[in-house]
């Protein structure tokens, strides 16, 4: 087997350089090919009460389905796992795998104080007659890609160049919970997402959304903020209000794609003029989302197979 290793928050187009660097390779070796990735992303063991990610667990999940990663080991990123020192490192993965070559990006660090460098990995890898390829960074307009950089890009608001660096659509998911039915109220009914301590979520505001639900996308507004509108005390909210879908979602998990940042979170004087601002924004998102179903048929296709 031929494994690329890393973190692989997000499989973003720098990460998908090295799926196919080891592609490639399997071939060359006529052998097959797969991912050494974490349980969990290791700054959230270093930095828990800060990091979030990118995608969660089942997110990354879906991604792997997505971009047909034939074999996938999690390996528990534990305190005494982050302590091997590189050999033993080596000497624990092969244990596990039958292992011909690893791939991995040249800002790849592994062992106790991450001393193990790519070329600490390619002396390792010789002493076990393996291949090791050391994938040079993928940079954009000057730019590293990675995945800092996109969820950077994502708290500023910057949905379509965070799509850009990814190579497909950020998204978010959860399950739908019962909310306080201000939207139905307005006119404008939402379902209201559950979110995740472990997750990164957008600038607060307005986004074009898509979403899937019973084997169909439709377009949706999403908003992320705290609903300064209305008086009180409140928690950051994730709903979307989904366009041409009338059914009930309670209890359902939902994947919503964000396709473009609107405008950001306002206080409106009123109710009346939430709703007016409301009735603008779901007009442009349907503009936007509708011409974005239509250029990303194919890729949309193959996200929707692999939901639930």
């Amino acid at each position: 087997m031929i494994f690329a290793i890393g973190a692989f928050d997000g499989f973003h187009i720098g990460h998908q350089k090295l799926l196919l660097t080891a592609r490639k390779r399997a071939e060359e070796r006529k052998t097959q090919w797969g991912v050494i990735t974490f349980d969990q992303n290791p700054q959230t063991l270093f930095n828990k009460k800060k990091f979030r990610a990118l995608f969660n667990s089942d997110e990354r999940d879906l991604l792997i389905k997505y971009f047909a990663i034939p074999y996938v080991e999690k390996i528990p990123f534990t305190h005494n796992f982050a302590n091997m020192k590189p050999e033993d490192f080596i000497n624990y993965i092969a244990k596990k795998e039958d292992i011909h070559g690893l791939v991995v990006g040249e800002n790849f660090r592994f062992g106790m104080a991450r001393v193990g460098t790519p070329e600490v990995l390619a002396e390792l890898c010789a002493k076990k007659g393996w291949t090791a390829d050391v994938v040079e960074s993928l940079k954009i307009e000057n730019e590293v890609v990675s995945s800092t950089l996109i969820r950077e890009s994502l708290l500023r608001g910057e949905a379509e160049k965070a799509a850009r660096l990814l190579g497909h659509p950020f998204f978010v998911s959860g399950k739908v919970i019962r909310g306080d039915m201000r939207g139905r109220t307005l006119g404008f009914p939402t379902a209201n997402i559950v979110l995740r301590n472990d997750k990164i979520y957008p600038a607060r505001g307005s986004y074009t959304s898509v979403t899937y639900i019973n084997k169909k996308w439709y377009p949706a507004a999403l908003n992320i903020g705290f609903n300064p509108t209305f008086s009180g005390r409140r928690k950051l909210r994730c709903e979307t209000h989904i366009v041409g879908y009338d059914g009930n979602l309670y209890g359902k998990t939902v994947f919503v794609f964000v396709v473009s940042h609107n405008r950001g979170e306002i206080k409106f004087q009123d109710a009346g003029a939430l709703s007016e601002q409301l009735a603008i924004d779901i007009q442009t998102v349907n503009v936007k989302a509708t011409a974005y179903l239509e250029k990303h048929t194919e890729e949309l296709r193959k996200f929707g197979e692999y939901q639930l």
